[in-house]
């Protein structure tokens, strides 16, 4: 099973026709349109996208100057019915965040990072692929609030649903995983940056330097600046 692929394409004004074991999902970030999946056709534009499943017979032509974000995923990427309740949706109504991460998207940025904001809004609540989603968003901005609630609200679950989730599937309850999230980064930058230690706190998501000098100490008995001097 390979990780997702990222690419950008544009269309052109003919019409080709395609199908493919894995599957894929097509992004507008400019431009429209014209797609047909298995016989039912729609245009897409800056608040359509579509999921094309695999083995489904799709064809598409360019409405102009257009690109496009394509992201092609193994069918067994996928964890327990997620694939199927996608298939279920096909045409994609895109969420305004979602909107404005495809626009402010850099040029030639993958967009990985938007990975987690499709399976967030189109995979269905409780699932795994709505967990790795809130993980792979904690991952990426580990110094904002993460209360339980909010965790909770982003995978689709209660409370006491996703503390159960995280320790079936993590091994840890969701404040313990996080935790250990915002040492190793904090780890991470104290290794391969300059930045102050007060800053590299904050970053990393502690209230104050102290709190991560306990926790550093706790882990490896060295404070900040002697983990940094340590590392290569």
């Amino acid at each position: 099973m390979h990780a997702p692929r990222f690419h950008v394409r544009s269309y052109g004004d003919a019409w080709g026709g395609d199908r493919h074991a894995y599957a894929q999902w097509v992004l507008p970030l400019h431009g429209e349109l014209q797609f047909e999946l298995d016989g039912h056709g729609a245009r897409l534009d800056a608040l359509q996208g579509v999921l094309v499943a695999p083995g489904e017979n799709h064809d598409q032509v360019g409405q102009g100057i257009n690109q496009h974000l394509i992201i092609d995923c193994d069918a067994a990427w996928f964890d327990d019915h997620t694939l199927e309740h996608l298939r279920g949706q096909r045409w994609l109504s895109l969420p305004q965040a979602l909107r404005t991460s495809l626009q402010a998207l850099p040029a030639g940025s993958s967009g990985e990072h938007l990975l987690p904001l499709l399976l967030q809004a189109f995979a269905p609540d409780g699932s795994g692929a709505r967990l790795q989603a809130l993980c792979a968003r904690i991952q990426a901005a580990p110094g904002e609030a993460w209360p339980v609630e909010r965790m909770a609200r982003l995978a689709g679950l209660s409370s006491s649903h996703l503390h159960a989730r995280f320790l079936r599937e993590l091994g840890l309850p969701p404040q313990a995983w996080l935790s250990a999230l915002r040492l190793r980064w904090a780890r991470h930058l104290l290794r391969s940056t300059q930045v102050p230690i007060s800053t590299v706190a904050q970053l990393a998501g502690y209230s104050e330097q102290s709190a991560l000098s306990r926790a550093l100490r706790r882990e490896t008995g060295l404070t900040p600046s002697m983990w940094r001097r340590q590392s290569p």
